[in-house]
């Protein structure tokens, strides 16, 4: 990667879950989480997405959250931490709405995914995010994601490489699908940088051409995360051993839909508030057990 505007796509970027007290939004929670990052020096931060309920979110309610967003990565960090807003609405209509909102409230680039529910073909999610780009008040950078557990559209590498060459302002890709070959064949077809966009894939995803990662377990461990992927990139033995390190709290975060098991360890940790938005549930009894074991023996919490 040489464009120096896009450097914040190389190492660790936290998609942050959003925090809400009673139903809204609890924006002195998001504060500290961002404080957080912002100390550990992680690359860029994304709100709204799937870990961000961005599903839920009201239009007015993304310019919000940008906004603080944007305002909280500028005063706790003395270097250009970027917010990244990630969209993921089933209307074109809407999805337009919302991407403006967060470009107007400051967001650094949009992370887009192929609507889900509605299954376009490769030319419609090309007017997906033409759409999207048509409503933006200057030119946004975008980021693709291939995220078909969500969407129910698995974006192959030829689908992909089409898109890319048709939308220009796509600058990178985000890969979710849990498959390394696929790693592999996306780095060598797509004429963008490429961002592992699930923690079980850190390491084949990086060790196969991507710059950096999108990740929920650094949320936790940010500074282990970005460790990590530069010990990978590096091609660096430790890289081994910290993912090892890594993989049981990656894998107790997987014990139900995200970000419910992310709301809850930051719950358990004083972080924020369980609260997730309808249909989502706060986790169970057995599953918050489980999951607050993970957090004692990866020494993240204290047992009372």
């Amino acid at each position: 990667m040489t464009d120096d505007h896009l450097a914040f796509l190389e190492g660790a970027i936290t998609a942050l879950p959003t925090p809400f007290r009673d139903g809204v939004l609890d924006l002195p929670a998001l504060d500290r989480l961002i404080e957080h990052q912002a100390r550990q020096r992680m690359s860029a931060i994304l709100v709204g997405g799937a870990t961000g309920e961005g599903w839920s979110l009201e239009v007015d309610e993304v310019g919000q959250l940008v906004a603080r967003a944007v305002a909280g990565a500028a005063e706790n960090s003395d270097y250009d931490l970027r917010v990244i807003f990630g969209v993921t609405e089933v209307s074109s209509e809407r999805a337009a709405r919302v991407a403006r909102n967060a470009a107007v409230a400051g967001a650094d680039a949009l992370l887009i995914s192929a609507p889900p529910f509605a299954l376009p073909d490769v030319p419609g999610v090309i007017a997906h995010l033409r759409h999207i780009l048509d409503a933006l008040p200057s030119e946004l950078p975008l980021i693709t994601v291939n995220e078909p557990e969500r969407t129910g559209t698995d974006l192959g590498p030829e689908a992909l490489k089409e898109i890319v060459e048709a939308v220009p302002e796509v600058v990178a890709h985000c890969e979710a699908v849990g498959r390394p070959a696929r790693a592999r064949t996306l780095a060598d077809a797509l004429p963008v940088p490429l961002l592992a966009g699930d923690d079980r894939m850190i390491g084949p995803m990086v060790r196969h051409g991507a710059c950096g990662a999108i990740t929920v377990v650094g949320n936790l461990v940010p500074g282990e995360v970005a460790a990590f992927i530069e010990a990978a990139r590096k091609d660096d033995p430790a890289a081994d051993g910290l993912e090892r390190k890594l993989a049981p709290l990656v894998d107790a975060l997987r014990v139900t839909t995200n970000p419910v098991p992310l709301k809850g360890a930051l719950a358990a940790l004083g972080a924020t508030r369980p609260d997730v938005r309808a249909p989502l549930l706060r986790l169970d009894t057995r599953q918050r057990t489980a999951l607050e074991r993970s957090l004692t023996l990866a020494r993240l919490l204290v047992p009372s």
